[in-house]
């Protein structure tokens, strides 16, 4: 038993000094908290130049590249969709319907 009890004790000990300790990751340029971060500028951007309401937003990527869509409804009750390259912060034409 008392075999028992020593192997126990340095296996726990051993597993207290060599375990590392959790630190808090910061967002690195292209992590998702970053692409969310540009979001809010990208729906802040397109309310101000709209004057509309925001209907949706979101990230998807698009050949590789995160892309911003918002959707905006204006004064005039119309829908715009606006898109906005992620990394750059560009414009992007709209696409052409399917």
């Amino acid at each position: 038993m008392r075999l028992y009890r020593v192997t126990l004790w340095i296996l726990l000990t051993a597993g207290v000094f060599t375990a590392q300790p959790v630190l808090p990751q910061s967002p690195g340029p292209g992590s998702r908290a970053e692409w969310d971060k540009g979001l809010d500028r990208a729906v802040s951007r397109a309310r101000e130049k709209t004057g509309g309401r925001v209907l949706s937003a979101e990230t998807r990527e698009i050949d590789g590249r995160p892309t911003y869509f918002v959707r905006i409804l204006t004064a005039d009750g119309k829908v715009r969709r606006l898109r906005t390259d992620a990394a750059t912060g560009e414009r992007l034409a709209p696409r052409g319907r399917r």
